[in-house]
């Protein structure tokens, strides 16, 4: 897995009244943006925030006019962190009819979250988000299930507390870099030696 080195150290989690969707990835069709939009764009005291490189400039005009919706720009990682330690959910959500490397790919966002202590809403990598109950998961065109898991975790903040703890814990001992690194030596060293 591309897992990440831990970058947790000295960052806290900030709070707000105000309840924020984190959407990082490219600004294209097939991300699940539009649909992400129309159901914030309904939601009080809720705001999506949205980082990544434009491949559609359409499409980010479309919902950069929305004034619960705010673009940041392609960020360098640490600002990145800052984001998600300022954020209450991140979503990922991808079009595998147009994307079929996510069914069997995982979103390197989703360990990232995990690293974070971020709950995740998110139409992929079923198997680590039950397993590590870290998330919710919705179907991708589902804009109901995707609108009730946000009021979810909105509306029950300890429920994406112990969603985003759970992740957090799962990184710490699994899904880090460095136990990713050990396996890796190992997987080596067994090819070597056979």
């Amino acid at each position: 897995m591309n897992c990440c080195t831990d970058r947790m150290t000295n960052r806290s989690r900030v709070r707000t009244n105000i309840f924020k969707v984190l959407f990082t990835s490219h600004i294209r069709q097939g991300r699940g943006l539009e649909l992400l939009t129309n159901v914030v764009t309904e939601l009080k005291s809720t705001e999506l925030i949205i980082a990544g490189r434009v491949r559609d400039s359409n499409l980010l005009e479309k919902v950069t006019g929305i004034t619960n919706i705010k673009y940041l720009g392609l960020l360098d990682p640490d600002t990145l962190l800052d984001l998600e330690s300022s954020s209450d959910v991140l979503v990922a959500l991808y079009d595998l009819e147009l994307q079929p490397i996510h069914k069997y790919g995982m979103a390197n966002k989703i360990l990232e979250a995990m690293m974070c202590g971020l709950p995740v809403i998110t139409n992929i990598a079923h198997e680590l988000v039950k397993d590590t109950e870290c998330g919710i998961i919705v179907e991708y065109d589902n804009q109901e299930q995707i609108k009730k898991a946000i009021l979810s975790l909105k509306d029950n903040p300890e429920f994406g507390k112990k969603l985003g703890d759970n992740g957090r814990k799962a990184f710490l001992q699994k899904y880090n870099w460095t136990n990713m690194e050990e396996k890796l030596y190992k997987i080596y060293e067994d090819l070597l030696n056979t």
